[in-house]
């Protein structure tokens, strides 16, 4: 980490705001990490690109390495592929170990590697946003010195069971009333907490006032520990002082009691016995803080194949081999963050580049810019703006953006957002631009965006996002419909509930247009290159009905569960059914694409169970069995993934792993596939990372005329420098 002086972030802002506007861009899945310490540990918020659903990890608690499992669901954009390989360091802290994610999506379980300078402990669950991870990670007291007992964040107690009234004959309506009271007062709480933790202090404020005003409930003694807090951060020092006071005379009680106490005399003053000396010393402010921090990687990628093939036909022989390099490149990535922090701010500027230098003879390299923005955030005022490329996280803009997104907590308990941009990802025909605003009022987001190519509307959308989140069971749900086309584009559930510390289950329901009904759709299967070509041989009410029949909707459903078995053992499993609803023959043109219709298919189903151990056979390693059987109308394949992870000392660690594959189909076809790979890390210095990654990948196909041996091998090397 580096430190920067303040006129610096001008500088790196216009470089930013330059290249926004100047390169193409990939679907990065790992976004941000940002840290919020609470009361003995700091959470460890891991932003993705996209909605996660099934997660699980191992080891349980404990470890140098904390593998997490999970199913992708994207967006619905044609574009929308995540890129492998994704690193990001951690930002810097003195509480926690440092530590580096990487994505591992080629595998036949995608999954998050988390690596900690040393080991370390903490809880994993998935954000209530459905595009994030939590990592909980103990604050480690011997390395962070003095660390102080009182809790960052509130901790929000799970709703309790209705009450019945104190009388010989329950009283249903009470009993109703009381939920209620309740329901909406954990609600606050949830709103409260959030604004806290965005540093919205006087938004908080105002929401746990509101809490207080509502007739006592199980959550009003929380709310008035908390307002005090929200005060004293906000800078109302005096009030937050009456509101500790009035909590130590309202609730004599309970360990919370010391608690206020210990914040009240840090404030100067004691409820039962003022302190003079105690009420003149000063509170100390947060110091103005420059930080930045980030990494920059080179790795070289080569692979050459060969095929030999051997096909019958009438009586005759015939044997080909072919064999060339089919890859050779090297991609550089530069990721950068500059923070600066001060009792009102907390902004940020923000970079992250890959370039694909492409050294095939006749190819050519590209450049993707993934993000480049300033962030600022005001913590007392509760505005916010971020102005550059950046990934949308929700609010019915689809992927990655070149635009601004500016928001502002109102004293009803709810912020407004508005957006605005172009979209950046790879699209056909011209970029879209859009519009829209949304509104968070707790657990509820809604929002509408209008979205138009070349002057044609592409998309007019309206939806909701709900989030659920306790800390045994989680909830997100989305539901997103175009009011102009008047067709549901997203309908999606997640959830989980953990009955036990060992056990969870997991559901995930999910219809979606694929991709999301647009405008641009007709341009599918068509040789025109924007929509204004199509609108020369056709009217637009045609060119909307060619979109539609060239958009495909997918259904999902998905049941899951996992059990830790051991300390040393995890056992998860699913279950998924899936099908694809058909499309029908478009097109009368040349032009516009004459595409012949694409039936539905039957059910697929598919069953996978894993086993995940740690430390079995050393006490730093990972190791993971998962074996995989789908059956469809066409086929049915069998699969197994032999995966382990090992550091072998605080220089080296290991990277084993072994895919298996079979296919069956019904026109006697089968088909094997076998991958083994193998990748070593250096850790040269504290900063410097050396890799190097080499595979093999043979194939075998029959069929009743002819049969093929595929050989590939591909090798990668090189290093990644955190700063």
């Amino acid at each position: 980490m580096y430190t920067v002086k303040k006129h610096q972030l001008l500088d790196w802002a216009i470089v930013a705001i330059v290249w926004t506007f100047s390169a193409c861009v990939s679907a990065q899945p790992l976004e941000e990490i940002n840290l919020q310490a609470e009361a003995d540990t700091v959470i460890a918020t891991i932003s993705l690109s996209g909605t996660v659903s099934n997660v699980h990890h191992s080891p349980a608690n404990k470890g140098l390495i904390l593998e997490i499992l999970l199913d992708i669901q994207h967006e619905g954009s044609a574009n929308d592929s995540w890129v492998d390989n994704d690193v990001r360091k951690s930002p810097p802290s003195t509480l926690i170990p440092s530590f580096t994610i990487k994505t591992n999506l080629k595998n036949l379980q995608p999954k998050l590697v988390i690596e900690f300078s040393r080991e370390a402990e903490y809880t994993v669950s998935k954000g209530s946003d459905g595009r994030s991870i939590l990592v909980s990670i103990k604050i480690d007291k011997t390395e962070a010195g003095d660390v102080s007992a009182l809790a960052d964040l509130p901790e929000i107690r799970p709703l309790p069971e209705a009450a019945l009234p104190p009388a010989t004959d329950p009283d249903e309506t009470l009993i109703k009333f009381n939920r209620e009271n309740n329901q909406q007062a954990q609600a606050l709480m949830i709103f409260g907490r959030k604004n806290l933790a965005g540093y919205y202090y006087l938004t908080a404020v105002d929401t746990f006032n509101q809490l207080l005003l509502l007739p006592q409930n199980d959550y009003t003694q929380d709310a008035q520990e908390w307002i005090g807090v929200a005060r004293e951060r906000a800078g109302q020092l005096g009030k937050a002082r009456q509101e500790y006071e009035s909590y130590l005379q309202l609730y004599p009680k309970g360990i919370a009691y010391a608690r206020v106490k210990i914040r009240l005399s840090k404030l100067g003053s004691n409820a039962v016995q003022p302190s003079v000396a105690a009420a003149r010393s000063p509170v100390k402010k947060q110091e103005n803080q420059t930080q930045a921090f980030g990494s920059l990687s080179m790795y070289y990628y080569t692979g050459a194949s060969k095929i030999d093939t051997v096909s019958t036909f009438g009586n005759t022989l015939n044997q080909s081999t072919f064999s060339a390099i089919d890859q050779s490149a090297l991609i550089t990535s530069a990721d950068a963050t500059a923070r600066f922090t001060s009792e009102e701010f907390d902004n940020r500027i923000v970079f992250r580049d890959t370039a694909y230098s492409n050294f095939l003879p006749g190819q050519t390299g590209k450049n993707k810019l993934n993000a480049a923005y300033i962030d600022v955030k005001n913590k007392l005022s509760g505005y916010s703006a971020r102005l550059g490329r950046q990934t949308s996280n929700g609010g019915g803009v689809l992927g990655r953006y070149d635009g601004a997104t500016v928001g502002l907590a109102t004293n009803s308990s709810a912020r407004v957002n508005l957006v605005a941009g172009q979209l950046s990802d790879y699209t056909l025909g011209s970029k879209p631009e859009f519009f829209g605003t949304s509104l968070d009022m707790g657990l509820f987001t809604l929002y509408a965006i209008n979205q138009t190519v070349d002057g044609v509307l592409d998309r007019r959308a309206v939806g909701t996002e709900i989030h659920y989140f306790q800390p045994t069971r989680t909830a997100f749900a989305v539901l997103d419909y175009d009011i102009s086309y008047a067709l549901i584009n997203t309908a999606m559930f997640q959830g989980t509930i953990s009955p036990s510390a060992e056990t969870t289950y997991n559901l995930l329901l999910d219809h979606r247009k694929s991709p999301y009904v647009s405008t641009r759709n007709a341009l599918y299967g068509s040789m025109a290159t924007s929509v204004q070509e199509l609108l020369q041989i056709m009217s637009e009410s045609q060119l909307r009905a060619l979109a539609v029949a060239r958009t495909g909707s997918t259904n999902l459903a998905q049941l899951g569960v996992s059990q830790q078995v051991s300390e040393k053992l995890q056992v998860a499993g699913d279950v998924r059914v899936s099908n694809f609803e058909g499309l029908p023959a478009s097109g009368t043109t040349l032009l516009s694409g004459q595409l012949a219709e694409v039936p539905s298919t039957d059910n697929e189903w598919a069953t996978s169970i894993q086993l995940i151990g740690n430390s079995l056979l050393s006490d730093r390693e990972v190791s993971v069995l998962s074996l995989s059987y789908i059956k469809n109308p066409m086929y049915r394949g069998l699969s197994a993934y032999i995966y382990d992870q090992r550091i072998l000392n605080e220089k080296w660690s290991l990277n084993i792993s072994l895919q298996l594959y079979k296919q069956e189909t019904d026109t006697g076809t089968t088909s094997t596939r076998v991958m083994p790979n193998l990748r070593v890390s250096y850790q040269m210095r504290q900063q410097l990372n050396l890799e190097l990654e080499a595979g093999i990948e043979a194939s075998h196909s029959d069929s009743v005329l002819q049969s093929s041996e595929i050989r590939r091998q591909f090798l990668s090397f090189g290093f990644r420098w955190d700063f």
